[in-house]
């Protein structure tokens, strides 16, 4: 019986390995960070995505993303450089804030409930001299929305990521977040189970 289950471990451990070296060829400079968040970092970008909660809470419209970014030259990044790609190549864009605020009974009590699993994703970019909230999104009565944001060697902006699920909920899968703008793209996995 031992050995059986000797064996068994071995063959998962090869099986996990497999995966994480086809993985590796899908998201080339990225690295986990842990269960549930992943690090993207070139010469031109530096990306952390942690998403703890909507990892196994992802049963309704909304995903949760918490995300930093920054880069090494001055750029000016708008919300239309971030989206998701499914597992079947579909392309998902970032949920408008008009959405966000509409769909307030499903948005509060997400917020609620992950509040227990927030990542500090802005920690991870280390020689960064001012962070920046990132204010894609707000619930009422909070800070003013921005569309925009500047980053660069010494900026560092983290903030939530919303999507809505096209089909109503979201598939078990491995999922892609993109952040791309003016030729600098950094992809990392999503991996929801």
């Amino acid at each position: 019986m031992g050995r059986r289950r000797v064996l068994s471990a071995v063959i998962t451990c090869l099986a996990v390995a497999a995966v994480s070296d086809a993985q590796d060829e899908r998201f080339p400079n990225t690295k986990s960070l842990g269960r549930a968040a992943v690090e993207y970092r070139d010469d031109t970008i530096h990306l952390v995505a942690a998403y703890y909660y909507s990892q196994r809470s992802h049963d309704s419209l909304w995903l949760l993303i918490e995300a930093a970014v920054s880069t090494e030259e001055r750029m000016s990044m708008s919300r239309a450089a971030f989206r998701l790609i499914a597992p079947d190549g579909e392309e998902i864009v970032l949920a408008e804030q008009t959405q966000f605020a509409r769909d307030s009974d499903r948005t509060r009590p997400l917020l609620q409930n992950a509040r227990t699993t927030r990542h500090a994703v802005a920690s991870y970019i280390r020689r960064r001299n001012f962070t920046e909230a990132l204010r894609f999104f707000t619930v009422p009565f909070g800070p003013v929305v921005q569309d925009e944001f500047v980053v660069d060697k010494n900026r560092v902006v983290y903030g939530d990521l919303f999507f809505t699920a096209p089909t109503g909920l979201w598939e078990d899968g491995t999922y892609s977040l993109i952040v791309e703008q003016n030729g600098v793209r950094a992809a990392v996995p999503i991996i929801l189970e």
